[in-house]
């Protein structure tokens, strides 16, 4: 299982399933949202607050909410058990005078459901260690 590819993604959806603790928060979750590593790009599908579908089979026509792009190196550093400065969290990654992570689309819907995101995301750092 390579970082970044669909089996790890396929890996953080389960992670992201099984956490119970946080399904009362997220439950009005209903959302498409892409998340790209560099050239490598997911469609997220949350309905409910589970995450029904992750693909890298998407198309122009399937449509999406917001996204969260960023360059591999970033994402990388993102996903260690304990990230660097700056790499921390999505708001510190796109931070004007960072720069690494571009927040596109409509990001109201990010805000909205910010805590289900950002909890989300953090599950990816469970899946496996980061080489330095």
């Amino acid at each position: 299982m390579g970082m970044f590819d669909p089996e790890w993604m396929k890996a953080w959806q389960e992670a992201v399933n099984r956490d119970r603790a946080m399904e009362y928060v997220r439950r009005f979750m209903n959302t498409d949202f892409v998340i790209g590593f560099g050239d490598t790009e997911y469609l997220v599908s949350v309905r409910g607050g589970n995450v029904e579908r992750v693909s890298d089979q998407w198309t122009i026509q399937d449509t999406w909410e917001f996204a969260l792009r960023g360059p591999r190196e970033s994402w990388e550093k993102f996903v260690q058990p304990v990230p660097p400065p700056m790499y921390n969290d999505i708001w510190a990654m796109a931070h004007p005078l960072h720069g690494r992570l571009r927040m596109e689309g409509n990001v109201k819907v990010l805000w909205q459901h910010l805590r289900s995101v950002t909890w989300m995301l953090d599950h990816m750092r469970e899946l496996q260690p980061v080489p330095a």
